[in-house]
C-alpha cells in the first residue's frame, strides 16, 4: 500500500512537471504566433500602401500625358503632382516624393517625348522589425503613359468669319493620313473644293458648310462623315507667347554657300538661302525680325529648330520656300516652343493674302507644327510634303493648289493634339 502511494505521488510530480513544460512551450508558441501575426499585419499594410501608391502613379501619369496632349507642355508635371495629391500623396509631405519625367528616365520609352513617367516614393517603417533593425523600407510605384498620337486633327484653320477657311483648287490633292481637319470658318463656303481637287481625310469638322463643284471631291473614311455647323475647334497652342529679343545679331543674311547657322536674331531683309547651298541649322530659336524667310535652291537640315516670324520696327516677317529647295527640319520636343517648327507671331495682323508660301517644287519634311494663327498659308506649283513626317498645320486660312500630305504620327514630335485626339494610354 505504501509502495502504491509512493508511485502515485511520483507520477503526480511527473505530471505536474510535464504540464509546466507544456505551459512554457505554449507560452513561447503563442508569443511567436502573435509576433508573426503582427509582422504579417505590417507587411499587409505595406502591400496595401504600395497598391495605393501604384494607383496614384497610374492616375498621375495619365493626367500628365493628357495635359501634354491638350496643349500644356509646361504644366504637365504640376498636373501629375496635383493628381497624386488627391490620392493622398502630397509631394514633400510625410516623406512623399513625386518625380515626373518627360521622357521617362528608364524603361522602354526613354526616347519618346510623348511619354510621361511618374514615380511615387514614400519611406515605410515596420514597428516590429524596428526592434531588431533600424532599416527603413522605401516603397516606390512607377507608371508611364503616352499621350494620344498627334490628335484627331492635323490641320486647323482659325478664321471664324463667313468666308473660305479652306480653299482647294486647280486639281489639288490633300491626304490627311489617319487624321482629320477642322475648319472654324462660318460661311456657306467655309470649305471649298473645286476644279478637280480632292480632300481625303479621316474626319472633317466645319463650323460653317462645304461646297464641292467642278469635279471636286471630299472623301471621309467610314464610318465618319463630314460634320457641318460644328463648334469652333480650340487652338492647342493659344497659350504659347513669344518675346522678341532686342538688337540684331545678323543683318541681311544670305546663306549662299555651304555653312552652319546658329540661333539668334535675323534682321533687315531677314534670312535667305540660295545658290544650291547645303545649310545646317543648329538647335535653337531663329527670330526673323521683319523682311522674310526666303528659301530657294538649297538643302536645309536641322533638329530642335524653331523659326519665329516676327517684326523689328516695321512689318512682320513673311516666309517663302520654293525653287526646288529641300527642307528637313524638326521642332524641339520640350520647352516653350515644344513641337513648333515654324511660328508666325500671332500679334501680326490677319491677311487674306498668303504670307507663308510653299511653291516651286519645294520638298518639305517638317516634323512639328507650322503655326500661323493670323496668316494665310498657301501650297502650290509642285510643293510636296513627306508623307512619313509628322506635320501639323494651324493657319488663319489655307489655300492649296497642289499635292499635300499631312500625318499625325506625332507621338514623339513634341506637338500638342488638335481637337479630340487619340486616347492617352498607360504603357508601363
Amino acid at each position: 500500500m505504501a509502495m502504491h502511494q509512493s508511485l502515485i505521488s511520483q507520477l503526480c510530480k511527473c505530471l505536474v512537471g510535464e504540464r509546466g513544460s507544456v505551459a512554457v512551450l505554449i507560452g513561447v508558441s503563442i508569443s511567436a504566433l502573435v509576433g508573426m501575426v503582427a509582422l504579417g499585419t505590417e507587411i499587409t499594410f505595406v502591400i496595401y500602401k504600395h497598391r495605393q501608391m501604384q494607383s496614384a502613379a497610374d492616375s498621375a501619369a495619365l493626367g500628365s500625358a493628357t495635359a501634354l496632349s491638350k496643349g500644356y507642355p509646361v504644366d504637365y508635371a504640376l498636373e501629375g503632382k496635383a493628381i497624386a495629391a488627391t490620392a493622398g500623396f502630397v509631394n514633400g509631405v510625410d516623406g512623399v516624393a513625386i518625380t515626373v519625367n518627360k521622357p521617362p528616365a528608364s524603361g522602354n520609352n526613354t526616347a519618346n517625348a510623348g511619354a510621361v513617367e511618374v514615380i511615387v516614393a514614400q519611406p515605410q517603417t515596420l514597428k516590429l522589425v524596428s526592434i531588431f533593425s533600424s532599416a527603413v523600407f522605401n516603397v516606390t510605384a512607377r507608371a508611364v503613359a503616352i499621350k494620344g498620337a498627334g490628335g484627331g486633327y492635323c490641320v486647323l484653320t482659325t478664321d471664324t468669319s463667313a468666308t473660305k477657311g479652306l480653299d482647294l483648287s486647280n486639281g489639288a490633292t490633300v491626304n490627311l493620313n489617319e487624321c482629320g481637319m477642322a475648319v472654324n470658318a462660318s460661311g456657306s463656303t467655309a470649305v471649298s473644293v473645286v476644279g478637280g481637287s480632292t480632300l481625303n481625310a479621316k474626319s472633317l469638322s466645319v463650323k460653317g458648310q462645304t461646297t464641292v463643284s467642278n469635279g471636286g471631291a471630299i472623301n471621309i473614311a467610314a464610318p465618319n462623315a463630314v460634320l457641318i455647323n460644328q463648334a469652333v475647334t480650340t487652338d492647342p497652342y493659344a497659350a504659347t507667347t513669344t518675346t522678341t529679343p532686342s538688337g540684331c545679331q545678323n543683318n541681311n543674311k544670305n546663306a549662299s554657300s555651304n555653312q552652319t547657322l546658329n540661333p539668334g536674331t535675323y534682321c533687315g531683309t531677314g534670312l535667305a538661302f540660295s545658290n544650291s547651298a547645303n545649310v545646317i541649322m543648329n538647335p535653337g530659336i531663329y527670330y526673323i525680325k521683319g523682311g522674310s524667310l526666303n528659301v530657294g535652291s538649297s538643302t536645309i537640315t536641322g533638329t530642335g529648330v524653331t523659326i519665329i516670324l516676327t517684326k523689328n520696327t516695321g512689318s512682320y516677317a513673311t516666309a517663302t520656300m520654293g525653287n526646288g529647295a529641300r527642307v528637313t527640319l524638326s521642332a524641339p520636343t520640350s520647352g516653350t516652343y515644344s513641337g513648333l517648327v515654324l511660328y508666325a507671331d500671332r500679334a501680326g495682323p490677319t491677311s487674306a493674302t498668303a504670307t507663308i508660301t510653299f511653291n516651286g517644287g519645294v520638298a518639305l519634311s517638317l516634323n512639328g507644327a507650322i503655326y500661323a494663327p493670323t496668316r494665310t498659308v498657301s501650297y502650290s506649283n509642285g510643293a510636296t510634303t513627306n508623307p512619313a513626317a509628322c506635320t501639323q498645320l494651324i493657319a488663319w486660312r489655307l489655300k492649296i493648289a497642289g499635292g499635300v500630305t499631312f500625318n499625325n504620327n506625332c507621338g514623339s514630335a513634341g506637338t500638342s493634339s488638335i481637337g479630340g485626339g487619340a486616347a492617352t494610354t498607360l504603357v508601363e
